[in-house]
């Protein structure tokens, strides 16, 4: 366990600072394309999964340098935004908006999160080393923490995520496109940068990203490799997951490693997740992420949006009944159409009133996450213009779902004919 202090490092740093482009990098090595080239088909590394590409130069800033991740790491966009966070603040930066906005939200963002992971788990005089990077004119020669992504192979279609990070969601968006007679998407693979094993060599967290983590081949490749080359009793390895299966395969392998830690994607129950992350089946979720959770180290994140927040009682009682207490608020990013800010004042109003009415089921943290849902709500500014793109989302999504959202979440019913 690290040394560092969090609220040291904020006190020499300020609160605002971003560790994750000092210490890391979030590694994609596949490309997103249509047939006529019009979107990037190369590897990418950026610096955090919700890093915002600056306006004036959207594709080209983070694309991968000579096929290197060092190379790529040390451009001078990441040098920039490393000062930036130094001597301003990460709310300044236009590239760092999902997290200002979650912040601002009452969410937790990323930047948060991988500050107290990091603070917590990198064995790394932290002040130390930033000191050093800001004496090297902001340069850095090496990676603590990899975020590898590489492949976006998942079994679900979330009504909130993208092609980009899910294949049978892309399947469902080329279906769609099809009708409009648009041209298609599809994913190209890319060949490692040459740099990936080097680092891997000095890498001490990788967290693997996705897509459904345990169910892509390139995730299963590096923890052999890891093992097989003995880097893997020095490294910690994170995992995204939708607990649509348990790890039995890796169970053996997980040993061999320093430690194990999983995200747990649950934003309700029943049919509230079935709907919201479709291709889910709440008995097998519900199976899966309590044995991920009792046997690893893991936490619950629970995308609030518009469809799932009338379902937080009912999510709050079941990890209470369970007693599961690491939980993580995040908002919706990808689309704003489906954030709280589409749920009209009198139905938000009324919604607000009745998860008051529940407080004094809960107490600890299970109260304070309810405190923090209900100040989402009453922070979120109602943008009237977001209620046709949503209505138009929901349409879509019920051609493809088990049931439509006004069978799941009846509230919603007088907004659609």
């Amino acid at each position: 366990m690290s040394e560092n202090n969090l609220d040291r490092i904020y006190e020499e740093f300020g609160a605002n600072i971003c560790l994750f482009p000092f210490f890391a990098a979030f590694y994609q090595s596949f490309g997103l394309t249509r047939p006529d080239s019009s979107y990037m088909t190369t590897s990418t590394v950026v610096p955090c999964s919700v890093y915002s590409p600056p306006k004036n130069n959207p594709k080209n800033n983070n694309l991968i340098i000579d096929n290197n991740i060092i190379k790529t790491i040390n451009s001078s966009e990441w040098k920039d935004l490393r000062k930036n966070f130094i001597e301003k603040s990460c709310h300044d930066w236009e590239q760092c908006i999902t997290c200002s906005n979650a912040e601002r939200g009452n969410g937790n963002s990323p930047r948060q999160l991988n500050n107290e992971y990091f603070a917590d788990h990198l064995e790394i005089d932290i002040i130390e080393e930033i000191n050093q990077i800001i004496n090297n004119d902001y340069q850095v020669d090496k990676i603590s923490s990899l975020d590898f992504f590489p492949s976006n192979y998942c079994n679900y279609e979330c009504i909130m995520c993208t092609g980009g990070s899910s294949t049978t969601r892309l399947v469902f968006e080329n279906r769609k496109e099809d009708k409009g007679t648009q041209q298609l998407f599809k994913i190209i693979p890319n060949l490692l940068a040459d740099d990936f094993n080097h680092i891997l060599k000095n890498v001490k967290i990788i967290n693997f990203a996705g897509g459904e983590t345990i169910l892509q081949k390139q995730v299963h490749e590096v923890i052999d490799y890891l093992i097989d080359q003995n880097l893997a009793k020095d490294i910690t390895i994170t995992l995204l997951t939708n607990a649509s299966r348990y790890p039995t395969k890796l169970l053996e392998k997980f040993k061999q490693f320093k430690n194990v830690f999983y995200t747990i994607s649950i934003d309700g129950i029943g049919e509230v997740i079935e709907y919201q992350r479709r291709g889910s089946t709440w008995t097998e979720v519900e199976i899966n992420s309590l044995l991920i959770y009792q046997n690893f180290g893991a936490v619950i994140n629970y995308v609030l949006t518009a469809v799932s927040v009338f379902g937080v009682i009912d999510f709050l009682a079941w990890v209470n009944k369970n007693n599961i207490d690491k939980l993580i608020l995040s908002l919706v990013f990808y689309f704003d159409h489906l954030s709280l800010s589409v749920i009209p004042p009198e139905m938000k109003n009324e919604l607000i009133d009745k998860l008051i009415s529940q407080r004094s089921q809960f107490n600890g943290k299970y109260l304070d996450f309810l405190d923090r849902v209900i100040e989402a709500l009453g922070k979120a500014k109602w943008k009237p213009d977001l209620l046709p793109k949503f209505i138009e989302h929901i349409n879509d999504e019920d051609t493809a779902s088990k049931k439509p959202l006004i069978d799941v979440v009846p509230e919603w019913r007088p907004y659609f004919g």
